[in-house]
């Protein structure tokens, strides 16, 4: 499991968003269940032959956070989960209690930095540094 974690409005659900874009462009025989990259947050899986990539953009609160949940319960068999949470409460708190080692999950958190003030520049280098840690574990995934 990938979690990008950080504050509000940093660029969270982008990159999630993004990165869900990067697969479909890369991978044009997955099949898709459910990501609708034209809405905002996306829940969905992406399955590039026997692998299956579910995303779940939103992690602000607890009734996001529960979207990981739902999507594991319908697709039980997902290999990567990639999502979003907040630095710290409950949303972090329950991906911690329920997505572990123990739980059978190995898990990769990416914090994702906020820049008071804004700085472009900065942004796009975290933004690609990001991008590309994301990529490079996704690149040839083919079961």
């Amino acid at each position: 499991m990938f979690t990008l974690r950080g504050v509000s409005n940093c660029g969270k659900s982008a990159k999630v968003k993004d990165l869900a874009s990067w697969v479909l462009v890369n991978y044009p025989h997955s099949i898709n269940h459910g990501v609708i990259l034209a809405h905002g947050d996306i829940v969905g899986v992406l399955q590039i032959n026997k692998l299956k990539i579910g995303f779940v953009s939103s992690g602000d609160d607890y009734n996001c956070i529960i979207c990981n949940d739902s999507l594991l319960n319908q697709f039980p068999d997902i290999d990567v989960l990639v999502n979003t949470s907040r630095t710290k409460g409950v949303t972090r708190q329950h991906l911690e209690h329920h997505y572990n080692y123990s739980t059978g999950w190995l898990v990769k958190n990416i914090y994702v930095e906020r820049f008071y003030p804004s700085n472009p520049t900065l942004e796009s280098r975290r933004d690609v540094f990001i991008s590309d840690e994301l990529r490079s574990w996704l690149t040839g995934l083919e079961k």
